[in-house]
Order: C-alpha cells, then structure tokens, then sequence
C-alpha cells in the first residue's frame, strides 16, 4: 500500500487537486451570490498553477511532451521554481488575504490583514527583484514561503477571534468560511516545521524523503477533501442567517 501510495504520489496529489476545482465548478451557482465564489476562485487558481507547475515532470513521463524538454533546455525555464514561487508562494498567500478581507467584518482587522498583505508583497517583490536568477537554479526563498506562512496565519486567527467574539459562534459549523479556515490552520501546523526544515533536505535520505511525501499528501488530501465537502454541503452565507433568524 505504502509503495503504491509513493508510486502514485503526483497522480493522487494532483487528482484531490482537480477534484476539488471540479466541485468549485459545480458548485459556483449555489455561491455565485455569496463571498464563498472568491474561494471557488481561487480553487480554479490553484488548479491553473498546480498542472501548469509540473511541466518538467510532465515532459519526463509523457513522450508526446517530449518537445517540452527539448525547448527548455539549458534555457532560464528548464526548472518551475520561478513559477512556484511567484504564482504559489506568493500569488496564493495574496489571493487568500484578499478572500479574508472580504469575509472578515471587523474594520480594524481588515486594515491589519491588509496592510500585512501589502508589506508581503513588496517585500516578496524586493527580494524577487534583486535575486531573480537565483530562482531560474536551485534556489528556495525561505523568507517569501514563511513570510506567506505567517500573512496567511495571521487572516486566520483574526477569523477565528471574529467569531469567537460575535455570534457568528451560534452557527460557526454550518459556515463554508469557518472550514477553510480550519483546513488552512491545519494544514499550516503540519506545513510550517517542513518548511523550516526544508534545508535539510536530503533525497539520500530515503526514509525521511518518503515519510515527508506521506505527510505533504496526507495534509493536502484532508485539506482539499474538506473543501469538497464545505462546498457540497454549507449553504450560502444568505440562507444561513434566514434560518438562523427563523430558529431564535
């Protein structure tokens, strides 16, 4: 099972990954009123960068791409961590303050998450702009992957302390936007050692380079499962407050 699991790591990462846009797809009619379709946005974002990202491996695998290879060659575009690191590392960590933004009610928090945003991004820009050929190598910047860590952590306990401050409380289960927050805290806590431990990365080390594979796909299949399910069950944010105004 465990060799099967590893064999077919990017088929089933990537799979939970277009299931979920699939099931966004889907379900943009019953949100397209609500501030959940900015989520559902922002699925079809990550499906768009996650195929778009794997080119080289791709390319490897599939011999009617063979032409991939041939033209990126020795050329600037032959690895994807420009990619990864503009349109994930940073694109997402913006793209989820800015779904925040939209969901959070207090004035005060809003500022905080963001002018947060704003100093990521033109930090990200200062770093990217005087290292932009360090990404074409072998290069991680671990400032941008933490820096995005802590932004998105940041629009997720200001949303967890607006609930608990309001009576969102009453019904926070029924609410689309307290399971993605959830999933993303989640997802973080498990993330964010990897991150810091990224360094040491040796793919020697066969025990630890299949035990982080295990983890990474465990984290996103439960994050990305979760969305699927919020969106195949929450209501829009519309219809919960009627009910919960009709059962007080």
């Amino acid at each position: 099972m465990g060799k099967f699991i590893l064999d077919n790591f990017y088929v089933i990462n990537e799979g939970i990954i277009v299931l979920a846009g699939i099931t966004a797809v889907l379900s943009y009619p019953k949100f397209k009123n609500s501030r959940v379709k900015y989520f559902i946005y922002f699925l079809i974002y990550i499906v768009f960068i996650e195929l778009m990202g794997y080119y080289p491996r791709y390319s490897e695998n599939n011999s009617w791409l063979q032409w991939i290879p041939a033209l990126t060659k020795d050329t600037r575009f032959e690895r994807n961590l420009l990619w990864y690191t503009v349109f994930w590392n940073i694109g997402s960590a913006l793209f989820v303050t800015f779904y925040f933004f939209k969901i959070l009610e207090n004035k005060r928090f809003k500022t905080i998450i963001k002018f947060g945003g704003i100093l990521f991004l033109f930090i990200s820009f200062l770093r990217l702009m005087f290292n932009v050929e360090g990404y074409f190598t072998n290069q991680r910047d671990m400032f941008i992957l933490i820096g995005g860590m802590i932004q998105i952590m940041l629009c997720i306990m200001l949303y967890f302390y607006e609930i608990l401050m309001s009576d969102k409380i009453i019904a926070f289960y029924k609410s689309f936007h307290f399971y993605v927050a959830a999933a993303f805290f989640i997802w973080f806590l498990v993330m964010t050692p990897i991150a810091f431990y990224q360094k040491y990365y040796n793919v020697e080390d066969e025990a630890f380079v299949n035990f982080r594979k295990f983890l990474i796909l465990f984290c996103n299949v439960l994050m990305y499962l979760t969305f699927i399910i919020a969106l195949i069950k929450c209501k829009p944010q519309s219809q919960l407050k009627e009910n919960i105004t009709t059962n007080t």
